[in-house]
């Protein structure tokens, strides 16, 4: 279909004249075909069409934006709200505005241009969004960086489409907002209380894009402090499994990709997180959470003895047969190990006891292929003292 497939053929610059002559003879009406929109929006796209001045840019850009834009589709499914933007004539036409008038010089509070900041605010006033817009789709997706040059227009004509209140389909535009998946302290705090509202629904937002708000959520109070704690412990009691396995998965990415740091990360930033925030309720810890904060302790490497005895005093592990990465993160380093491993791969010689401790509590054997038994060996080569604990008897055991 023309919509879905582009072709990598650059369009000769004498052929843009010729076109320029054929969209003026135009009726506005073979305009609002979906497939001639497309075909010409592919055209604007392999064409010098920056070549043009500003003023005979813009007037044809007015024209067909407006014959593309027509009533918005009542047929997309609010999470797919992106696929079917960037799928869409006046959604292309839109990515072309931005990246055709965005200041080559831009700068933070810098501002955007006039010409830019026209037609933004006329493509999010332009509907009452009851059905999703696909060029307002494109623009809250930048709203991230909108804020950060233009803070006080954004407030005031980009935001408003992820209010709840005021918006029939915030859920879309939020699923626009969270695809860069980029926050600001400043922006969150303008967004927070919405935000708080989106983390109460999962169901209106796809699985990425649900996982990709608990992101946002947890660095604007991790590691901006832009939530209060307050906020913070009403939300972890709200949102339910699904929203603490996110939040779980996301604090293990987190000190995971820390790497050298991570001691003092988990130190720092995560432990006193989890320390403040972090539900007790021995419900609430599901086997994807404890496998997670397992994988913490792993991942905080010199202090993992430590990170080990305070979540499991705290709760938080437990036992996680299907937990394989466990044993995966601790087996011996190989060239074919992935890097993410590369610490977590001495820590059986490093600290053989709190290994074994691990290893006894969370019990990850489901699919073992045989990894935790050369862990053990390498563990008691390391202290062979642990042989004759109950601890080690008991892992041999059920692994006989």
């Amino acid at each position: 279909m023309i919509d879905e497939q582009t072709t990598a053929i650059e369009i000769p610059p004498n052929y843009l004249d010729r076109m320029l002559v054929i969209l003026r003879k135009l009726p506005d009406k073979s305009l609002q075909s979906r497939k001639v929109a497309n075909a010409i929006v592919e055209f604007w796209r392999k064409s010098p069409m920056a070549s043009l001045p500003k003023e005979r840019y813009l007037e044809i850009w007015d024209r067909i934006w407006v014959a593309s834009a027509k009533d918005p589709s009542e047929e997309r499914d609010p999470k797919d709200a992106v696929g079917f933007a960037i799928n869409d004539p006046a959604g292309k036409l839109t990515e072309e505005l931005l990246k055709y008038l965005w200041p080559k010089d831009a700068k933070v509070g810098g501002g955007i241009p006039q010409e830019l900041s026209d037609r933004l605010k006329r493509i999010v006033e332009r509907t009452d969004h009851s059905a999703v817009d696909a060029s307002s789709v494109i623009v809250a997706s930048r709203a991230e960086i909108l804020h950060a040059v233009a803070p006080e227009f954004t407030k005031q004509n980009v935001l408003p489409l992820l209010s709840w209140e005021g918006n029939p389909n915030a859920a879309a535009y939020w699923s626009a907002f969270l695809w860069p998946a980029r926050i600001s302290p400043d922006l969150f705090k303008l967004i927070e209380a919405d935000c708080i509202i989106a983390l109460q629904m999962p169901e209106r937002f796809d699985e990425n894009n649900y996982k990709r708000l608990c992101q946002i959520f947890l660095l604007a109070s991790m590691e901006f402090k832009a939530a209060s704690e307050k906020t913070v412990r009403d939300i972890l009691d709200r949102i339910g499994a699904k929203g603490l396995e996110d939040m779980s998965s996301f604090l293990r990415h987190r000190i995971l990709n820390s790497k050298k740091d991570a001691a003092t990360y988990w130190l720092q930033t995560v432990k006193p997180w989890i320390d403040t925030h972090w539900p007790r309720d021995a419900a609430k810890q599901t086997m994807h959470t404890m496998e997670d904060f397992a994988m913490v302790a792993v991942y905080s490497n010199a202090s993992f003895p430590k990170a080990l005895s305070w979540l499991e005093d705290n709760g938080l592990l437990g036992q996680t047969p299907t937990a394989s990465t466990i044993l995966f993160s601790l087996k011996k380093w190989e060239e074919n190990t992935h890097e993410d491993f590369k610490d977590s791969s001495t820590l059986p010689e490093r600290f053989p006891e709190e290994v074994l401790h691990l290893i006894w509590l969370t019990r990850p054997f489901q699919w073992d292929h045989g990894y935790a038994m050369e862990i053990l060996g390498r563990i008691t080569e390391a202290n062979p003292a642990l042989v004759a604990t109950a601890e080690y008897q008991s892992v041999v055991e059920q692994l006989a």
